[in-house]
């Protein structure tokens, strides 16, 4: 029965290592995106660093694009958070990251990179507690677009609210500030 009892003791801690190595395998980044960001509204600046794990499907893609035309950007919140696992995860130097719950890269004729990501706003107690307009605005946008080479510029839309046009049919994308964040000098990075 000791003898028994030992060894479980040795195979769990085995295992949880085991474990742990095909977590961190599964969740390394299949291509990472380093840009400089400039907030010409603010006057601030700083690196971004955006890592995708995985592209979003075909199924989730046309999931939040229903639960947008169902139920509008509530709707779209609740299914975007629920997405799992996230596609990556994006971070500011010197911040905490956050991650991403969809990313989509489309290849345009010329062989550029069109590639769009989504995740919810942090919103700040205050903004809740408050009740101010910007808690409308649930969403963070990039947009980005690269070159054959990987090399590029964007745009980050920190504070946006997503509605459908039912009329066009399309989706309408609000700015809560006046201007986007741009992103230049976006390189392509070996994860």
């Amino acid at each position: 029965m000791r003898k028994n009892s030992r060894v479980t003791l040795l195979a769990i801690p085995c295992l949880l290592v085991v474990a742990a190595v095909l977590l961190a395998e599964k969740s390394k980044p299949i291509v990472r995106y380093r840009a400089f960001a400039a907030s010409l509204e603010r006057g601030r600046s700083g690196t971004v660093e955006m890592y995708i794990n995985r592209w979003s499907t075909d199924q989730e893609r046309d999931a939040l694009l229903a639960a947008l035309q169902e139920g509008g950007q509530d709707k779209l919140l609740d299914a975007l958070t629920r997405v799992r696992p996230p596609v990556g995860n994006m971070r500011i130097a010197g911040r905490l990251g956050w991650d991403l719950y969809f990313a989509r890269s489309r290849v345009q004729p010329d062989g550029s990179l069109h590639i769009v990501m989504a995740t919810n706003r942090s919103v700040a107690w205050g903004e809740i507690a408050q009740g101010t307009r910007s808690t409308n605005y649930q969403f963070t946008l990039v947009e980005l677009h690269l070159d054959k080479d990987g090399k590029g510029e964007g745009k980050i839309v920190p504070a946006a609210r997503v509605l459908w046009d039912k009329e066009q049919r399309k989706i309408e994308i609000e700015n809560y500030s006046a201007l986007p964040i741009d992103l230049i000098q976006v390189n392509t990075l070996k994860p």
